[in-house]
């Protein structure tokens, strides 16, 4: 009988993932959806996850180890999807869990709206979600608009999405230019394939703990974000914002990432965030296209002082 390939490769990145990674490999393997690959890229772990993933490997036939050494999460990916072969590409974390009907889900959406070109879901709080479960999508644009400064971007819960391949591989993966924000650049160049949608399904458990959360992270991760929004707007030929605009905005997505989870860094930054707002005024009033950013700013300035 001829190999066909896949319809579903699943690529799962892994770097010392040892604590829950057998879990997560579980939940792809008892897929409602058989017609997968897993390919899981071993980014040069030192715990006991090559072991792991050896003996799983042996005992599914589905499941293809590729071991290389620590290069990051970017190279991770682009080296799964470099052997990937199906027809659509489901990402996977190795702390997280698939619900079982997940890639059956996206899948069938894929099929059935040929103008999608990611199809995301819900990612719940909890393994066995109940109505009062938080759930999140990741983003609330539902289509991407440069028009705009602050551009819309439409996204959606990374470690859930399924993309068509051929449009992953026609924007050659994964850049490294954006660090922490890779995902984040994925989404702004994947709106020129089609659109992003989010149904309102619970497809995965997005596992919280102490190494998910960064705050060392997040103004490096915010920056890199917004450098890959303005090598958006130059590749669509849009002129760029001043520099202060652009540095009240960055200020502004550090801000709103630190009232989720820092109060202290929340006040030390209120100053700066009125300054910014005074700043920004004449630029908003001089053109219609950053007149959004001040009313932004002042409302994550409102939101702050009322959760203080």
């Amino acid at each position: 009988m001829r190999n066909l390939p896949p319809r579903v490769s699943v690529i799962l990145p892994c770097y010392n993932g040892e604590a829950f990674l057998r879990e997560a490999v579980q939940s792809i393997l008892e897929q409602s959806f058989t017609d997968f690959e897993l390919i899981i890229v071993d980014d040069g772990s030192t715990d006991a996850s090559p072991v792991l993933l050896a003996r799983m490997a042996q005992g599914d036939e589905r499941i293809r180890v590729v071991t290389q050494p620590n290069g990051g999460i970017v190279a991770a990916l682009n080296t799964a999807i470099d052997h990937s072969r199906g027809e659509y590409i489901a990402r996977m974390d190795a702390d997280d869990v698939s619900f079982s009907r997940r890639l059956a889900f996206q899948v069938a959406w894929l099929d059935d709206n040929p103008h999608t070109v990611i199809v995301g879901g819900q990612a719940v709080s909890d393994r066995h979600p109940t109505a009062a479960s938080i759930r999140t999508c990741g983003g609330r644009h539902t289509a991407t608009d440069l028009s705009v400064f602050p551009p819309r971007v439409a996204v959606s819960m990374h470690p859930l999405i399924m993309i068509r391949a051929t449009a992953l591989k026609a924007m050659g993966g994964y850049r490294n230019d954006y660090r922490h924000a890779e995902d984040y650049d994925l989404f702004i160049r994947a709106a020129a394939f089609g659109r992003i949608d989010n149904p309102p399904v619970d497809v995965l458990f997005y596992r919280r703990h102490d190494g998910a959360i960064s705050v060392g992270n997040v103004e490096e991760q915010e920056r890199s974000a917004v450098r890959a929004e303005l090598d958006a707007l130059v590749r669509a030929g849009s002129a760029l914002p001043p520099r202060l605009v652009v540095k009240a905005y960055v200020r502004l997505r550090v801000f709103r990432r630190y009232r989720a989870i820092s109060r202290e860094k929340t006040r030390a930054m209120r100053p700066a965030m009125l300054a910014s707002l005074c700043g920004v005024v004449p630029a908003a009033l001089a053109s219609s296209r950053f007149r959004r950013l001040p009313l932004l700013i002042g409302a994550a300035l409102v939101r702050s002082l009322r959760t203080a």
